[in-house]
């Protein structure tokens, strides 16, 4: 797909845009601003100097799985667990607001890799300035916003681990960026039009059970049959998947806002385009849909709930990929998925969850196409609601691997911000 085609869809991004919607009663308090993605309700937690709010969460992860696997098998991004039992991350939040004219956040995370090794990193570090009650500029480092969870930290996720979709086509689920942005508030229908560009930070990590998924569950026999396959029929040759994602420079816009026949749908679209890993450009775009019933999203979209409140939340991310084959030939390939999930407040400390994951097969990067089902049980117990649990269970089938099952244990201490069902997670 050449930039040429792609421009009407970049011009419709440009047009739209927004953030995760707070739904009340009142039309003026239906959309909530929030200059880069800082919380903008600080609750009654931590705060020095009358402008920084430090928060802190911990994270302890365990797993069952089938004979011969183990967590990291499951893995997609380097967030997910990927011990069988041990800390999945520790992450340190300080917002940043004076007199809500300079807002920004500062997050850093430590995670245990495979084997329990820690590894960390700083997430976010970035400022914004107020201009207008419409318009803020800033820069540094951010999780670009691309649809509705490619900006959201560990303690914001649904689900013990990242979306299929998000994963494999946003550099591991977070596409940081170093560089600046610009976000544009419109009244009119209570959205937010979020404009980035700058250098991408990669990640340097990859997990066999994505990429490297065929060659784990074919025997030297199968592969046999497979060389003479090629021999018979012309040889195919193929490409390294981790060379797709954006690798140098990104430019992205995305539009989230309130439909105007229904103020509790909040739509997304979203364009990105940068250099990939093979010198050659890739071509991101999404679109998605939130719905909400009975009361409010507390915190920007995040994955908690007052009791009786429904939300409805689906994303179809796809890209457009110019690589290079092992040869040298230049090539393209289109890739895609969505990820759907269904969020029920059975109270104001049980959310009950349901997500089902797909993602696309591309043949010439040996990549099957999967789909996950995971229904999740969210508690929260403890002094100020601030010991979270969460159960979850992950059903994965593809071609190449079958059917695979997976169990989780989560826990989440926080300190810090607004503990509970109504925390905000909107970051």
């Amino acid at each position: 797909m050449t930039p040429l085609r792609l421009l009407p869809l970049a011009t419709s991004a440009l047009f739209f845009a927004g953030s995760p919607l707070v739904f009340s009663d009142e039309t003026e308090e239906v959309f909530e601003y929030n200059t880069g993605g800082l919380n903008a309700i600080m609750g009654e937690g931590a705060e020095i100097g009358g402008f920084l709010f430090p928060e802190l969460y911990v994270f302890a992860t365990g797993g069952l799985f089938e004979p011969g696997s183990s967590a990291e098998d499951f893995a997609s991004s380097e967030h997910d667990p990927l011990n069988d039992l041990g800390f999945q991350a520790i992450e340190l939040d300080i917002g940043i607001n004076w007199n809500d004219v300079v807002t920004g956040l500062i997050a850093g995370v430590g995670f245990q890799a495979e084997n329990h090794v820690w590894e960390a990193e700083l997430e976010e570090a970035f400022l914004h300035f107020q201009i207008t009650d419409n318009i803020a500029v800033g820069g540094g480092q951010f999780l670009n916003t691309f649809g509705f969870q490619s900006a959201q930290h560990l303690h914001g996720w649904y689900f013990v681990n990242q979306n299929l979709v998000n994963s494999r086509i946003l550099n591991e689920g977070h596409l940081t960026t170093q560089g600046g942005e610009i976000l544009l508030k419109t009244p009119s229908n209570g959205g937010l039009l979020t404009l980035g560009g700058g250098g991408v930070r990669t990640h340097g990590h990859s997990h066999s059970h994505e990429h490297g998924e065929e060659e784990e569950h074919h025997d030297d026999e199968e592969e046999e049959h497979h060389d003479d396959e090629h021999e018979e029929h012309g040889h195919e040759e193929h490409l390294e998947a981790d060379e797709a994602g954006f690798n140098d420079w990104v430019f992205s816009a995305d539009y989230q806002f309130r439909l105007p026949f229904d103020d509790s749908i909040t739509a997304s679209t979203s364009f990105a385009a940068g250099e990939n890993g093979f010198g050659r450009n890739t071509y991101a775009y999404g679109f998605g849909f939130q719905k909400v019933w009975n009361g409010q999203d507390h915190g920007n979209g995040g994955p908690d709930f007052c009791t009786d409140a429904v939300m409805l939340r689906s994303e179809f991310i796809g890209r457009d990929v110019e690589a290079y084959l092992e040869d040298g030939d230049a090539v393209s390939f289109d890739d895609y998925g969505i990820s759907t999930s269904l969020h029920w407040g059975v109270s104001e400390q049980l959310t009950l969850s349901l997500r089902h994951d797909w993602v696309s097969a591309v043949e010439m990067a040996d990549l099957a196409d999967r789909h996950r089902i995971s229904p999740a049980l969210t508690t929260y117990f403890g002094p100020g609601d601030r010991i979270r649990a969460r159960i979850q269970y992950d059903y994965t089938q593809s071609d190449a691997i079958g059917g695979e099952h997976a169990a989780w244990l989560q826990f989440q201490v926080q300190w810090g911000g607004t503990g509970g069902s109504h925390a905000g997670h909107g970051h």
